[in-house]
């Protein structure tokens, strides 16, 4: 091969392993685990433009529904001073006098949870102005069969001791049908798991920044049911297949949460 041309293959090669590592670190440091002893599943932070000061979490709103009591746990990462970081399990308020603090979108599996108090760990949180609404989503030029990324707990499995999410990749599996309010919904060719749900799902966007294109809400299986004369089961068959929410409805989600909790004026 030309030496000329390999030293530029390989340089292309750094620059996009360079700009994967950005946009993903910045999705992944803004992650979390969110449990309960009987549920798990996944969130992430965001924050929106000044004056709101305000960290909200993004889940599925099925996460929360299932959470039984007034609180659930996130698993924080503290950093250390030699460069790596350990677990902090962080109690959180999800409602009052059975009340539901998060606010639920009215018709999607979607909910958004600001958090009263900061936490008592520094957490990043993603900018609105990641979230892909139909015109951005459009920009990208994602179709069938383009990557995907995802970060999650399958199954309650952390990556490692500190509680940091797993990462995989996989594809758009259905056509991205638009307007989103017709097709709210769209296929991830990924082995879906519970725990996933509320997880970020999003691709490289523009100068190195992530665009988070939806959330995990469900997986998708094959259940047989074999009968023999002395024994009647169930089989259940992964189809390694997830329905994703459009990341528009996280949007108008935050915004909800946003002015239910605006003082109003007098």
């Amino acid at each position: 091969m030309n030496r000329t041309l390999l030293v530029i293959l390989i340089t292309v090669f750094v620059a996009q392993t360079t700009v994967a590592a950005d946009f993903a670190t910045g999705v992944l440091e803004a992650t979390f685990k969110l449990f309960h002893r009987d549920s798990t599943a996944t969130c992430f932070f965001v924050r929106r433009e000044a004056p709101d000061t305000s960290l909200y979490l993004v889940t599925a709103a099925h996460a929360l529904e299932h959470t039984k009591g007034d609180t659930a746990i996130v698993v924080l990462r503290r950093p250390k001073n030699d460069g790596s970081f350990e677990r902090h399990d962080h109690t959180i308020p999800i409602r009052r006098d059975g009340k539901s603090l998060w606010v639920r979108h009215d018709k999607q599996d979607v909910a958004v949870l600001r958090l009263p108090d900061p936490p008592p760990v520094a957490v990043a949180a993603l900018p609105t102005s990641v979230i892909a609404d139909e015109a951005r989503l459009k920009a990208a030029e994602v179709h069938i069969c383009s990557p995907l990324f995802v970060l999650t707990y399958p199954q309650r499995f952390e990556a490692n001791g500190a509680g940091f999410p797993v990462a995989r990749q996989g594809i758009f599996a259905s056509p991205l049908l638009l307007p989103v309010q017709t097709h709210p919904t769209f296929l991830a060719d990924f082995t879906t798991f519970a725990g996933d749900s509320g997880g970020p799902v999003f691709v490289a966007g523009a100068e190195g920044q992530p665009l988070l294109v939806g959330i995990v809400l469900a997986q998708f299986r094959h259940d047989e049911r074999v009968t023999s004369e002395y024994e009647e089961r169930t089989i259940h068959h992964p189809l390694g297949l997830g329905t994703i929410l459009h990341g528009q409805y996280v949007r108008d989600t935050l915004e909800a949460a946003a002015e239910q909790n605006t003082p109003t004026s007098k």
